[in-house]
């Protein structure tokens, strides 16, 4: 849930690609699938960025599929977003107009050059930098094409199908080729719309991009050519692992492509596509003038895909305290008025990743053993609504209707004031703001074993506090440990007061809002002020 979210129809337009009279951004954001068409996580961080620094200009590109899948913006605009350019990878596109003549022909001959010694060099690189540098020369000279001429029109060229049918031999031959033609123009469409939107980017100091994938490595080739912009990459949850999952579970190769195993164990275009991600985020690490991570055990794996150590800096999220001193007092007498008031709150998204589920099924165990415990779960039920439907006949089956209640989107000023005890069930996390929203109204949090939460929960390693714990971890997909910490928490007041000082007395001193946003404003300074990393790259004819 975003604690800056609108939800109101009447949400002012979004900035013209160009606006702005001219403004030349001090910072472009870089979005994959996120701000200002998704609520929360992510979002509300971005939104947080834009709205706390109000004398920096910002440009906002957003990267989807399609634009019919994206809605209607879920934020407000603030006076800062300069411009706001939309990037929709599977949308068809008026094609180009193509030079001619010798200049047309040199072009396609360089393209079809760098793909062919990316794709079938039999020499391998020699180091990080050399792949780095056959990568940012062979995109860049695609771009210059990919500016000009219609992804159909590339796909459909002679030559193109010529490399295709070569790389098949070479690497694909144990799956059918339909299979593998499709599967590489899935993957090659996309980046043919990001290497046409490179020539197109806004003008800006600092390009961010808050994820790798497709927004890192459009943050990567721009910072790779042109002079005097700076690249910087933070990522909340760690992309190329969540894409690698994703795949792993995939069953859209097929059968054949499932049948064939490669020696690494794994069906060779799923492989395709892990290794796509792998590389891409590599790059996108590198290419970068510093990389941040919420937490430490995020920052380690980002090393472990490649991400070189001497760049990463640990910021967290952060929240306003002062905006919930109403709110815990609100809660504070609704709890005096209702001493045996037993309210389990959920406050996010009711998505798969949430495991809204597994929640269900802890309610049922909870309420077996707290029968006045009940469950508000609070969120906006519209982004996944199959999923939605498929918790609803859950809670039906497990007779559990009456005791649980879908809320719908709400603020924290509305919700939080009801709960006792916050309960997050997800698969996957970064830093969530709910949790820190809880700790700031002054209640517990039971959680998943997922991302920061359990430091946020017991603590850094070497934190000293008075209040070593502020709820209970427990593991992902356990109803029974999830009904079992909860249960035990509902029976007991005072121990509810304890742990939720503790997180108030946490959120105090490490997350709070001015000081994390103190610690970009550094960064964007400081990657403006220091000289490049690398020089541009020069490619194309």
């Amino acid at each position: 849930m975003s604690s800056s979210s609108t939800t109101s129809s009447e949400t002012p337009p979004l900035p013209a690609p160009g606006g702005g009279k001219g403004r030349r951004a001090d910072v472009c954001l870089l979005l994959e699938g996120t701000w200002p068409y998704v609520r929360g996580g992510v979002s509300t961080w971005v939104h947080q960025i834009l709205t706390s620094m109000p004398d920096v200009g910002f440009s906002v590109v957003f990267i989807g599929a399609e634009k019919s899948a994206a809605g209607a913006p879920k934020y407000d605009p603030p006076a800062n977003l300069v411009s706001f350019h939309e990037l929709f990878l599977f949308e068809e596109h008026d094609p180009r107009s193509e030079p001619s003549g010798n200049a047309r022909s040199k072009l396609w001959n360089h393209a079809h050059q760098a793909l062919r010694e990316l794709l079938l060099s039999e020499t391998a690189p020699q180091s990080e930098e050399e792949a780095d540098r056959r990568l940012s020369e062979a995109f860049l000279t695609l771009s210059h094409l990919a500016a000009k001429t219609s992804f159909e029109r590339f796909w459909s060229h002679p030559e193109t199908w010529d490399l295709l049918q070569e790389v098949y031999v070479r690497y694909f031959e144990e799956v059918p080729f339909i299979e593998c033609f499709w599967n590489l123009r899935f993957l090659c469409q996309p980046i043919w719309r990001l290497l046409r939107l490179t020539e197109e980017l806004p003008d800006a100091r600092v390009y961010h991009a808050v994820s790798t994938g497709y927004a890192g490595l459009l943050g990567a080739l721009v910072s790779r050519s042109r002079s005097g912009s700076r690249f910087l990459l933070s990522e909340h949850g760690i992309y190329v692992r969540e894409r690698i999952s994703e795949l792993l579970r995939a069953e859209w190769t097929g059968p054949a492509a499932t049948r064939a195993v490669s020696s690494a164990g794994i069906a060779p275009l799923r492989k395709l596509w892990i290794d796509f991600f792998v590389d891409i985020g590599k790059f996108s690490y590198h290419s970068a003038g510093a990389i941040v991570s919420l937490f430490q055990r995020n920052a380690d794996i980002q090393v472990e895909f490649g991400a070189p150590s001497d760049r990463l800096r640990i910021i967290p999220n952060g929240v306003q305290t002062e905006r919930f001193d109403p709110i815990r007092e609100t809660r504070r007498q609704k709890r005096e008025a209702d001493p045996d008031r037993q309210i389990v709150g959920f406050f996010g998204r009711v998505v798969a990743i949430k495991d809204v589920k597994t929640l269900l099924r802890a309610a049922r165990a909870t309420i077996d053993q707290v029968p006045g415990a009940r469950f508000l779960l609070v969120g906006p039920t519209d982004e996944d609504p199959e999923y939605f439907v498929e918790c609803r006949k859950l809670a039906s089956e497990l007779g559990i209707e009456a005791f649980v209640h879908f809320g719908g989107p709400a603020t924290p000023e509305q919700a939080l004031p009801e709960f006792d005890v916050m309960v997050l069930s997800s698969v996957s996390e970064g830093l969530p703001f709910a949790v820190l929203e809880a700790f700031a109204s002054g209640m517990p949090v039971v959680s998943t074993d997922v991302g920061s939460c359990s430091e946020l929960i017991h603590g850094r390693p070497g934190e000293e506090s008075d209040h070593a714990s502020a709820g209970r971890i427990v593991p992902v997909g356990d109803p029974g440990a999830l009904a079992g910490a909860l249960a035990e928490l509902l029976r007991d007041r005072e121990l509810q007061d304890e742990l939720g000082a503790a997180g108030l007395e946490r959120v105090r001193r490490i997350y709070t809002e001015p000081a994390i946003i103190a610690e970009y404003r550094d960064l964007y300074r400081s990657l403006t002020t220091a000289p490049s990393a690398m020089p541009p790259t020069t490619a194309g004819p």
